[in-house]
């Protein structure tokens, strides 16, 4: 009767006798697992990587539920920036140790810098399951959404970041960052001045450069740009920024002794001939701007932009086949606007030429050279009312540029406004009293309002410009003019 309770009791005892055997087997299995791990921590540490992935393979091969051996070959992956095989080993360890604080956060970079922007959030969605209120989590999440372009999510990311940790300075120049993209200026500019305060480096400083820029206080974005190179001369946005002030305020010398600065600097690179090119467009200087496009082009075929600045350039050529592969998928650039009304003007299309002027401007209020192409399209509908207003703006916007004030004061000459030429070319020859062409129009004026309001002191000058304007040129076109101007001097003379 009794027999069968017998034989269970061996069979419970037979049992135990297996379940500790197991125990010990797999003690025994693990210590050599442990050590592995630990021998590699060691050489990751010492950025032996190659000697530490051997260790950890070895560690798994002893048992392929390591959690520990999958998250040091992903961190190692991840230094190496072989961010796919860091995503695989890191999703192996996540399977293995789901509450593991760390996994999480590193499987949600590694996504990140593998673009895989929606399996991040949610990596970091976990990671701030298992350790809320991390700062390092927040930040990452807010870089993740940051790089969806949904700028205001991220900003309320990175402003959860500071508050767990003030001293977390990312979190600080990336809650910046979003608010320049949002044109909050003012909380940027807070946030931005502190860092350049008690933390700065090349990234904060080159940001703060950025909003002054955005800011147009010109002064103090040169000088954050240059800080930022001082701290490091590699810095090659610094340098676009610094492209972009000299360019804008009309210094051909200081944009090419930058640009060439970086250069110098083992900086060639396709977008720094992109910008480039840039600058030179601000600067009037079509044809070295083709130069630096197609330079940047050369480098690097696929790169769009130096091919939309090309087909600009080319458009004041008159050549339009760029234009019409690139228009109708970028019609939303500044660039291609500018070039569709070039062709529309050459095609006759005035009022269409005039809208693509008006939206360029609109798109990039520095692309000021639109002001010339309405005064071109006014012109041609004999519109001079427009003509001036355009004139006005351009030279308002570009109070420097030679080319402008000539090209302004040609036309009222032409209308026989001789009064405000005369003034728009005194303010040319104090910019650039050598010039032949300045001289002579001034002459011009000044022979014509003599004419009409005799005055000797007033004909005395305008022998004088004319004569400077022989010894440049050596062909002074009016001579006759001149001579006319000397008899009536020698009349008036004569007579008194």
């Amino acid at each position: 009767m009794f027999g069968w309770i017998k034989n269970i009791c061996e069979n419970i005892k037979a049992l135990n006798f297996s379940v500790d055997e197991y125990k010990n087997d797999s003690i025994i299995q693990s210590l050599p697992s442990i050590a592995c791990v630990n021998r590699a921590k060691k050489l990751i540490d010492q950025k032996q990587f190659d000697e530490a992935t051997t260790l950890l393979k070895k560690a798994l091969d002893i048992s392929n539920q390591d959690s520990l051996a999958y998250k040091y070959l992903g961190k190692i992956y991840e230094y190496k920036g072989q961010f796919s095989t860091a995503v695989e080993n890191y999703e192996q360890a996540a399977k293995i140790a789901p509450n593991d604080k760390e996994i999480w956060l590193r499987l949600g970079m590694s996504y990140l810098n593998c673009e895989k922007f929606d399996n991040a959030i949610e990596a970091f969605e976990t990671a701030d399951k298992v350790t809320p209120c991390n700062t390092d989590v927040q930040t990452g999440w807010g870089m993740a959404l940051m790089r969806q372009k949904k700028f205001a999510l991220a900003r309320d990311k990175f402003l959860t970041a500071i508050k767990i940790s003030k001293y977390n300075f990312t979190a600080i120049l990336l809650s910046a960052v979003m608010e320049i993209k949002l044109n909050d200026f003012e909380a940027a500019e807070m946030k931005l001045k502190f860092l350049a305060q008690v933390a700065p480096n090349e990234g904060s400083l080159y940001e703060y450069a950025h909003l002054k820029l955005l800011k147009s206080d010109f002064k103090e974005a040169e000088k954050y740009a240059k800080k930022a190179i001082e701290i490091n001369k590699h810095m090659l946005p610094a340098y676009f920024i610094l492209g972009e002030i000299y360019s804008l305020q009309k210094n051909l010398e200081k944009t090419e002794q930058n640009f060439n600065k970086a250069l110098e600097n083992d900086l060639e690179d396709c977008s720094l001939r992109f910008e480039w090119g840039k600058a030179y467009m601000r600067l009037f200087e079509f044809s070295k701007a083709k130069t630096q496009f197609e330079k940047s082009i050369e480098q690097n075929d696929s790169y769009l932009g130096p091919k939309i600045g090309l087909a600009l350039v080319n458009a004041y050529d008159g050549d339009f086949f760029l234009l019409g592969e690139l228009k109708e998928k970028h019609g939303d650039n500044t660039y291609i606007q500018e070039a569709i009304g070039l062709e529309n003007l050459a095609q006759g299309k005035i009022e269409e030429a005039i809208d693509f002027f008006k939206k360029a401007l609109r798109t990039d209020n520095k692309q000021t050279y639109n002001y010339l192409n309405l005064v071109e399209c006014y012109k041609k509908l004999g519109d001079n009312y427009k003509v001036r207003e355009y004139y006005e703006k351009f030279i308002s916007e570009n109070p420097n540029y030679i080319e402008g004030l000539l090209s302004y004061s040609r036309w009222l000459v032409d209308v026989s406004d001789f009064q405000d030429a005369q003034r728009k070319l005194r303010r040319a020859e104090k910019l650039a009293p050598e010039n032949s062409e300045v001289l002579s129009l001034l002459f011009l004026c000044l022979y014509t309002l003599v004419k009409n309001n005799i005055c000797e002191y007033n004909i005395r000058e305008a022998i004088s410009v004319a004569e400077k304007a022989s010894k440049i040129s050596g062909n002074f076109k009016y001579q006759k003019e001149k001579e006319e101007l000397e008899n009536i001097l020698i009349d008036i003379q004569g007579n008194n």
